[in-house]
């Protein structure tokens, strides 16, 4: 293994651990408000949003609405969510119809 790809293996993993660990440390013991904690609060699902939706929107590289089981089943799957608040049920529910919709679209 070169040295150049070590480095850049060490760096990397002080960086992703770095982000992870320093707000424990910062704000370790200490009550957080405003907009400190809001922030703290919607950057997971900030994240989340911007990982999943363009996945959902184009899983084969270009917009697809109509004939699209990602889309259906994730809208469909959070709106069970929103009514059904158990985790293992989403997931199945999710499951299911992403392959019944699967199969009818595709």
């Amino acid at each position: 293994m070169s040295s150049q790809l070590l480095g850049t293996i060490l760096l990397m993993t002080l960086v992703t651990y770095g982000s992870r660990v320093l707000p424990f440390l910062l704000f370790k013991g200490k009550n957080v408000q405003g907009f400190a904690r809001d922030f703290i609060e919607l950057v997971p699902i900030a994240l989340l949003a911007a990982l999943v939706i363009p996945e959902l929107v184009t899983p084969s590289g270009s917009i697809v609405l109509i004939h699209n089981p990602f889309l259906w089943a994730g809208l469909l799957t959070f709106l069970f969510s929103r009514f059904v608040p158990n985790l293992f049920l989403g997931i199945i529910f999710g499951m299911t119809v992403f392959w019944g919709l699967d199969r009818l679209l595709m």
